[in-house]
């Protein structure tokens, strides 16, 4: 067949305008018999809204940080599973005929069909679900926001109640870290006692002054040396020469010439001055022999020579504990490197555990404010803002659009048939059909049509009244 204009195809449809006619009644009665058989589906909706936490985030953080969007899916897996889809089932009474057959599976199957999820800006989403019954449609609307609610609810606490739980581990364990932490540094600290960094300048502090005691204990030998040897010089010199003088008196020069020097260089508390101050006093007031020497002069410096032997014994012990005591500071500040570097590994090991426990012990805090958040109710809550009831018309099938299909339908068979008609018929309708037929034959001459005279009556008729 050959390509048509759009004039020749309008007037060919209106030639054969029966042809496209009946098949498009035909369609508009089947659209009008599918919707009389098909069943009507009802849709209702539950608008539920996010309500913000009523605790400013400034003084409680919630634990649940999800978006909504998720949190909602999430919800949805939860409430879509097998248990609660059946209790949903029950609970209505939705698809009997399925129930009662046994065919809970495909029951389920339905529900997540007809059951939809649509989130509407940032803190409003709606529940969607279809039904034939308007009133089930309405009710599992309900029940299913209801559901939402609830698991909301249930999925806040179980988070936090987590959180606070694995915060808890956590702190017991960091606990227990840093009171074993703490013992070690306990025990090193003890057992490096006098060896320790923060000890630095009480052993040096310990081993000036032990310095200076060394200084002035051999200062005393020396002295006491020199009195030793004076004393026997001149208690030869004595017993030699006959002199009515008492040696006493010379011994008691001598003290007051190292007393006078001693106060020189010491104050009045110095053991030395104090012991000096001493025997000058004891000389001083003991009596004194001018007339030679008697039986009594020499047990008395042998007495004294005794004494400062005495003397000299123990100052070279209070010399050499000096010496040992020096020594022992000297190892103690020589050893101040290697332990402030063994304690430093440990309490570096100890603050870090120490920082971590601290941060713990404060998340934990937060985490027990924000359960008591979650079980007071006064965290982030889904409300129903609008509740959902019975549609009172169907959302499906949809009338005009099941008439127009049909209508459209029975129009495109019309047309086809028109072109499959048009296809295998052999007559030609003018001149110019015929022309196209046979180019290479003229057309001679057209005889128009003749209308019998019953058909040309009605004709002459209308003209008249017109």
């Amino acid at each position: 067949m050959k390509a048509l204009s759009p004039a020749e195809l309008g007037r060919l449809i209106w030639r054969r305008k029966i042809w496209v006619a009946v098949p498009m009644i035909a369609g508009l009665a089947g659209g009008f018999v599918a919707l009389s058989l098909m069943t009507p589906i009802y849709r209702a909706s539950t608008l539920i809204m996010v309500e913000s936490q009523k605790v400013p985030q400034n003084y409680v953080k919630a634990t649940v940080t999800t978006s909504l969007k998720d949190r909602l899916q999430t919800i949805e897996q939860q409430i879509t599973n097998r248990e609660s889809l059946e209790r949903i089932v029950e609970e209505v009474g939705l698809y009997p005929e399925l129930v009662s057959a046994g065919q809970t599976a495909a029951a389920i199957s339905r529900v997540r069909q007809d059951l939809t999820l649509q989130v509407q800006g940032s803190r409003i989403f709606r529940i969607f679900f279809k039904a034939p019954d308007p009133e089930q449609a309405a009710a599992t609307a309900n029940l299913v926001g209801q559901y939402f609610i609830a698991e909301n609810l249930r999925m806040r606490e179980s988070q936090a109640q987590n959180t606070s739980a694995f915060l808890e581990g956590e702190l017991a364990e960091t606990k227990a870290r840093l009171e074993e932490q703490e013992a070690k540094v306990a025990h090193f600290r003890i057992t490096n006692d006098g060896r320790l960094p923060d000890q630095r300048d009480a052993n040096l502090a310990a081993l000036a002054h032990l310095d200076q005691k060394l200084e002035i204990t051999r200062d005393a030998i020396e002295n006491a040396e020199i009195r030793k040897l004076l004393l026997k010089r001149e208690a030869d010199a004595y017993l030699d020469s006959g002199v009515t003088t008492a040696p006493e008196a010379a011994r008691l020069q001598e003290l007051r010439l190292e007393l006078a020097r001693l106060r020189s260089r010491y104050t009045d508390r110095h053991p030395d001055v104090v012991r000096l101050r001493h025997e000058i006093a004891a000389l001083e007031g003991a009596p004194r022999s001018t007339t030679g020497p008697s039986a009594e002069a020499q047990p008395l410096a042998v007495q004294q020579l005794r004494q400062i032997d005495m003397d000299i014994a123990r100052l070279q012990q209070d010399r050499n504990r000096s010496l040992r005591d020096i020594d022992s500071y000297q190892r103690r500040l020589e050893e101040i490197p290697r332990v402030e570097q063994e304690l430093l590994s440990l309490t570096r090991d100890y603050d870090n555990t120490r920082k971590s426990y601290q941060a713990l012990l404060a998340k934990r805090t937060d985490a027990r404010l924000a359960e008591n958040l979650e079980m007071r109710r006064q965290s982030e809550q889904f409300r129903i803002l609008e509740e959902a009831r019975p549609p009172s018309s169907p959302y499906a099938p949809n009338p005009m659009l099941l008439l127009m299909i049909g209508l459209a339908a029975g129009a495109a068979l019309g047309v086809g048939l028109v072109f499959l008609r048009e296809e295998f018929d052999q007559s030609y309708i003018d001149a110019t059909a015929l022309e196209d037929a046979f180019p290479a034959v003229p057309v001679i001459a057209v005889i128009p049509q003749i209308e019998s005279p019953s058909a040309a009556r009605p004709r002459q008729a209308q003209g008249r009244t017109a």
